[in-house]
């Protein structure tokens, strides 16, 4: 869970350090105070794209510090053991510093890192949930995408994604086996021919016989120096042998004087076994030296043949290897998709390997869409909604596609007796947003993550329906801690943290964040309940919004 959060210049926070709690922590404050200072802080921290209006008027640089404790064997406790970024202390901490030149940096748990990886690690810690979700629920995949979310059916759906796609690269190869029929034979002809010419030479290394033939080519001269060093090495007199073992038998004598001369001394030494070695090999290699003629004349017949084959086919004689690679793995591709009916067999074999797929994809959507459309039907009835009914519609799609065998939508109707009919047509905006909160927060008790973000998700609602809202949210937080920016008393009720943002006139302008005690969020319940003027009704009304929290729990 997120535990701390450090602001340094950033946006209008001047210098803000919070600890963030446990369970159910809500944001308030005045329009304009700045609520969403916190939560854009936390999505930096995470990776998120930022711009230069996050660094405070007049500054250099913004420095954003996030840090989260998480438990063993957790995803992100995985994820960090992948990258070498664990520690004993069993906390991540994230930072990142925006510059005013628009450049930034970001570190993990101490180590410079990527925005990609930031990004990476913070979907494993952090979920978020905006007022703008509702308008994903008008997007045809959205039915579908929430249902297989929510049953957890990732894995059968990719299944079936891949499936389709080597369906579709079979027919490919089939149709391109029929289009090319007329050429095909034409071109192995020629791979043929060509791979025959080639076959004898390429089984020679070009390099190793160039090479045999250069060193034969300069036989003489090789000789004629390999003698001139090897008598000046040994066989000389005097010789370098000779004259390195005097000249070691002095520096000897004193090297017990200097620990430079000793260090000399042993350097000298080294060189003269280097020496000694290097003398043997000479002399191995001339004594197993002979000029052959035959082998040369050979040799010049075999590179006369690489370079007349390299000028046929337009290229390097070093070359000719890969290239006849290259043409019998072509010719291997032609000869398989001469037989169109091999590729036929392959097209329907892929065909029904997506089809037993994709029907138990269907199936399992099937089985699971009615328990939970009734599921959500609960859920949706308190606020507001009480003849509330949903149903998930299958309808065959034409042709099937990678997301499987049926286009799915979510069918809704707010009124007793009347059909349901997609979302999208009959829902009003305010029903609109009440059903994409339930949907998240039915969403949010799936996640892995151990913090959940929501920004504003309870616009449109009030009254009986926030308190609602507030307890769906405060049983949420029983299993996830949750961070939520509102605008209804009812809702901020029902945290176990209250954080007021408030604005403070400086020059320049900042803003801070302070945690209230229960006296201060009597105060700011009041002040959310009933405006700009506080009185003993408004006071007492946010008395028993806090009563009603106790209560409940």
């Amino acid at each position: 869970m997120l535990t701390h959060l450090t602001l340094i210049n950033f946006a209008l926070a001047d210098h803000l350090a919070l600890d963030i709690e446990q369970g159910f922590n809500v944001l308030t404050g005045e329009t304009g105070a700045g609520k969403s200072l916190l939560l854009d802080a936390l999505s930096a921290s995470l990776g998120e794209r930022t711009d230069t209006n996050y660094v405070r008027y007049g500054a250099e640089k913004a420095d954003i510090s996030a840090t989260f404790s998480y438990k063993n064997y957790s995803p992100e406790a995985e994820w960090l053991k992948e990258h070498e970024l664990d520690d004993e202390s069993e906390e991540i901490h994230l930072r990142r510093v925006i510059f005013a030149t628009g450049r930034s940096k970001a570190w993990i748990n101490g180590r410079p890192s990527s925005l990609s990886e930031l990004k990476e690690l913070g979907r494993l810690l952090v979920q978020l949930y905006s007022q703008h979700s509702q308008q994903q629920l008008l997007e045809p995949p959205y039915p579908k995408h929430w249902l297989d979310r929510y049953s957890n059916f990732y894995a059968p759906a990719q299944e079936v994604k891949t499936a389709y796609s080597v369906w579709q690269s079979t027919i490919r190869q089939h149709q391109a086996a029929l289009d090319a029929q007329a050429t095909r034979q034409q071109r192995i002809a020629a791979l043929e021919l060509q791979l025959e010419e080639l076959e004898d030479i390429v089984q020679i290394d070009y390099k190793d016989i160039e090479q045999e033939f250069d060193r034969l080519s300069h036989h003489e001269h090789i000789m004629q120096d390999c003698a001139y060093s090897l008598n000046l090495l040994d066989e000389a007199e005097p010789n370098i042998t000779q004259e390195l073992s005097s000249l070691l038998r002095r520096i000897e004598s004193h090297a017990g004087r200097s620990e430079q001369l000793s260090e000399i001394y042993n350097s000298l030494v080294n060189a003269q076994s280097e020496i000694e070695d290097a003398t043997s090999n000479l002399r191995q290699f001339m004594d197993r030296q002979s000029f052959d003629p035959a082998r040369m004349e050979e040799l010049n017949s075999t590179l006369e043949s690489f370079h007349r084959l390299a000028r046929k086919y337009r290229t390097q004689p070093e070359q000719l290897k890969q290239d006849y690679a290259e043409w019998q793995a072509e010719l291997d591709q032609l000869h398989q998709l001469e037989d169109p009916e091999t590729l036929a067999e392959q097209v329907d074999l892929a065909h029904q390997q997506f089809l037993e797929k994709a029907k138990y994809l269907d199936q399992i959507r099937r089985e699971a869409a009615l328990p939970l459309a009734k599921q959500l039907t609960e859920q949706v009835k308190p606020l507001a909604l009480p003849e509330a009914h949903f149903e998930f519609k299958f309808e065959p799609l034409e042709q099937p596609n990678a997301e499987g065998l049926s286009f799915i939508q979510l069918l809704f109707t707010a009124n007793k007796g009347i059909p349901p009919q997609p979302l999208a047509r009959v829902a009003s905006g305010g029903e609109l947003s009440r059903i994409a909160l339930v949907m998240q927060v039915m969403n949010a008790e799936k996640t892995e993550s151990e913090v959940l973000v929501f920004d504003e998700i309870d616009v449109g609602i009030s009254g009986g329906t926030a308190e609602v809202v507030g307890r769906l949210l405060a049983d949420l937080a029983q299993h996830v801690q949750l961070l939520c920016i509102t605008h209804q008393a009812q809702v901020a009720a029902q945290s176990d943290q209250h954080l007021l943002v408030k604005k403070q006139q400086t020059d320049p302008a900042s803003s801070t964040i302070v945690k209230l005690d229960e006296e201060q969020r009597i105060f700011e319940l009041a002040r959310m309940s009933g405006g700009v003027e506080i009185n003993e009704t408004t006071l007492q009304h946010a008395k028993q919004l806090r009563r009603l929290k106790f209560q409940h729990s």
